[in-house]
């Protein structure tokens, strides 16, 4: 399918997010700055970086920042994890990013650059993921498209979630995606976040979370390097 890439910028938050696609990259240079690894090097034939930004919303923008404007990405793929709160949403299903917003951003803050709640994730690379996803065999669980929440708090209670819920009505919750489309907006470049849930931000969060990361992290990398095979 085609998407007009030539460099893909890949960030996870952690190791578990990125550790599959570090594994079958063709790596030919390393840097590590912003005290984060950056490989270079190929994947299915496609140029690529990747990097574990870190949690969190400012290492996720530095990061991002250093993707598309230090090393030439024209497109970024954010990979790893969430907790799904939209209803039907289980353990293991995956979320793709038809939106993104910020979960604890002030009113305020939408006066000023670049005075939106919400950035889109890119036509071509959602469909590119949703063919993916739509493969017999390719997922644990279902897939939608919806509305991811960035902000900086693992959210390990309903009532939090809840909060939320009723602010920007999420389909699932994380710590990253929104600071790396809003990084990417400003920089007219293509950008997605994909997201398979790890738990429910609920009160057992906590515990679901260390039972799932690893099963909802390598399935997110699947995802990716089923795009670059896909992706002309």
């Amino acid at each position: 399918m085609k998407t007009n890439v030539t460099c893909w910028g890949i960030l996870g938050a952690l190791d578990q997010e990125v550790m599959l696609l570090r594994e079958q990259m063709q790596v030919e240079s390393t840097e590590k700055v912003l005290g984060t690894e950056f490989l270079s090097g190929t994947i299915d034939g496609h140029k690529v970086v990747v990097a574990c930004c870190g949690i969190g919303k400012v290492n996720a923008a530095a990061c991002a920042t250093y993707l598309l404007f230090v090393k030439g990405c024209d497109a970024i793929v954010n990979v790893g994890i969430a907790g799904g709160v939209a209803h039907g949403l289980h353990t293991l299903d995956v979320v793709i990013s038809r939106e993104l917003c910020f979960h604890d951003q002030d009113a305020v803050m939408l006066k000023y650059f670049p005075a939106r709640q919400f950035f889109d994730g890119d036509l071509a690379l959602r469909q590119l993921c949703a063919q993916v996803c739509s493969q017999p065999g390719m997922l644990v669980g279902s897939w939608r498209e919806g509305r991811i929440a960035t902000g900086d708090k693992f959210v390990a209670d309903s009532a939090t979630r809840d909060a939320i819920i009723a602010a920007v009505a999420p389909d699932c919750v994380e710590m990253e995606g929104a600071a790396i489309a809003h990084v990417a907006y400003a920089a007219g470049k293509p950008c997605l976040v994909i997201r398979t849930m790890s738990d429910c931000a609920d009160d057992d969060a906590t515990t679901t979370y260390d039972n799932f990361l690893e099963r909802a992290a390598n399935q997110s990398a699947r995802i990716v390097l089923a795009m670059l095979r896909h992706a002309d």
